[in-house]
């Protein structure tokens, strides 16, 4: 049996819980390696080396290791790597028995050792060369030491971190004590989430079941209140093309209304059919004052969107906020550049063989169409009780009548 801690060729150091000993090994492994054709080398995390037999290589919590002398040994699993001799360690170790206990010579074979990706034996070299040169950095950085500035010492990687106030998260990256909290919560959150959709999807399977998963399912459905399943209920909801889409609109309006308020605002904006519209505006009417605002705020967000912004003006009519007149008012018009077909060029237009326009020289350059948003000019009527058509400096006019401050003279009398 082999137990290397720190490879030496005239002493190996071999560690047997607190008690150290060294012993002259390196003949011995070089004996080993040859003699053991098929034997398998169990490296250990501390950097050890055990040359032997493996009988159990794929199961048990402990692995079973059968040396030489026929000596059986057991390793947690979780702490060993396990892999065959090779080339490479017969090579390492006739180099060994010519090398001697020198901080040159150990350097030279944690080259050759790094050359070969042969990691923790160079890693129990550099080991060694730290307790013949404490002020060797490179060596101590390599083993994952980093100096304590306060104390001239050499920490390991975790302790410097946690003094720093940091925790070692997934994938080796580091994080403050409250980043890790919020992601531990994010984690468990996602996999709540993941639950809670689980047992949906069971209980909607559950509606067409027999008598009783059915009774179930509907017991269920009614007490349902659990805000995590709000993205999935808006996106059954959408995906669905028949009738029974109301029943997930319903199992969203049973949810607290302040957090599916947004679900219910982008349904709103995006849903063709004008029934669904009303209902979701209707349920967002009826919240209280932040829900109102929430709802509100979010529609004039979509008066910038040429494409969504009669949509967002219907939707805010219930609101009967006066704060969006202004807004309303330079959103009640828009354009677009319109071109032509055809190459640019001069315009000489002509009667085609086929009764159309052609262009002789090219076609015409780029207008701008004008768009009228009809329903930006039913929010403003509501509002205002005003109606100036789409005649926007009419509007404009009002507006300033309506609305402007007094300039008050604030001078002091000079009498």
């Amino acid at each position: 049996m082999l137990l290397l801690k720190h490879a030496r060729s005239m002493s190996l150091k071999v560690l047997h819980g607190t008690e150290r000993r060294y012993c002259f090994l390196a003949s011995a492994f070089l004996a080993a390696c040859s003699g053991m054709a098929s034997a398998d080398v169990v490296e250990l995390r501390d950097g050890g080396v055990i040359v032997g037999k493996v009988l159990n290589p794929q199961q048990g919590a402990l692995v079973k290791i059968e040396t030489e002398d026929g000596t059986t040994l057991e390793i947690d699993r979780k702490l060993v790597k396990i892999r065959q001799t090779m080339d490479r360690d017969l090579e390492y170790a006739k180099k060994l028995t010519g090398k001697t206990d020198s901080l040159e010579d150990h350097r030279s074979i944690v080259e050759e050792c790094m050359a070969q990706q042969m990691v923790s034996l160079a890693n129990a070299h550099r080991e060694r060369i730290v307790e013949l040169d404490p002020a060797d950095r490179s060596s101590w950085e390599n083993l994952r030491y980093f100096k304590d500035e306060a104390t001239g010492k050499y920490l390991r990687r975790e302790v410097v971190m946690y003094r720093r106030g940091k925790l070692k998260g997934d994938k080796g990256k580091w994080y403050t004590w409250e980043e890790k909290a919020l992601l531990d919560w994010e984690q468990k959150t996602k996999l709540q989430r993941v639950a809670a959709e689980k047992e949906l999807d069971a209980r909607i399977k559950g509606l067409n079941g027999n008598a009783v998963k059915k009774a179930e399912s509907e017991a269920y459905f009614r007490n349902l209140n659990n805000p995590q399943l709000i993205g999935k209920l808006a996106n059954l909801f959408r995906e669905d093309a028949s009738s029974g889409r109301g029943f997930y609109l319903g199992l969203l309006k049973q949810m607290p209304i302040h957090a599916v308020a947004p679900a219910m605002i982008r349904i709103a904006l995006e849903e063709r059919d004008i029934a669904v519209v009303n209902e979701c505006l209707d349920f967002l009417a009826s919240g209280d004052e932040q829900v109102r605002e929430l709802a509100v705020s979010g529609f004039a967000a979509n008066l910038g969107n040429k494409t969504k912004r009669d949509r967002a003006a219907y939707c805010m009519m219930p609101f009967n906020d006066k704060r969006f007149i202004g807004v309303l008012i330079n959103s009640l018009l828009s354009s677009d550049l319109v071109r032509a077909a055809g190459p640019p060029g001069t315009t000489s237009a002509g009667v085609s063989t086929n009764g159309g326009v052609s262009f002789a020289n090219g076609a015409p350059p780029p207008t701008q169409r004008l768009n009228q948003h009809k329903e930006v000019l039913a929010a403003l009527q509501q509002l205002t009780g005003e109606n100036y058509g789409y005649d926007l400096l009419e509007w404009r006019r009002w507006f300033a009548r309506a609305y402007a401050f007094e300039n008050l003279d604030l001078r002091r009398d000079e009498n």
